[in-house]
């Protein structure tokens, strides 16, 4: 064998075994991240299944509207309060420029 031909080989030795470990370490990031890609698509599901059904969300509306109707009505004060504080906010850093 020739001085050529024995860098080639090694060389060819090297970049084989450098893509063995690039492979090993690509296929353990994949499994680490198959549990969160699990948690994702479930939430996803979660999201498909109230468009489709959205007389799902009425019985938790119902029931915070029956159980504690004061705590809700503050909550939608402070909801609104915050948005219009928000839209004020708003107007006032647009005109400013």
């Amino acid at each position: 064998m020739t001085t050529k031909n024995s860098t080639l080989a090694d060389r060819r030795d090297h970049l084989v075994a450098q893509i063995a470990y690039e492979r090993a370490l690509i296929a353990q990031h994949a499994t680490s991240l198959k549990r969160l890609s699990r948690i994702i698509d479930g939430v996803n599901q979660g999201v498909r299944y109230v468009k489709k059904h959205p007389e799902v969300l009425l019985l938790p509306a119902a029931i915070a509207v029956i159980s504690r109707p004061r705590r809700l009505l503050a909550s939608a004060m402070s909801a609104l309060g915050m948005w219009r504080m928000s839209r004020t906010w708003r107007q006032r850093l647009l005109h400013r420029r």
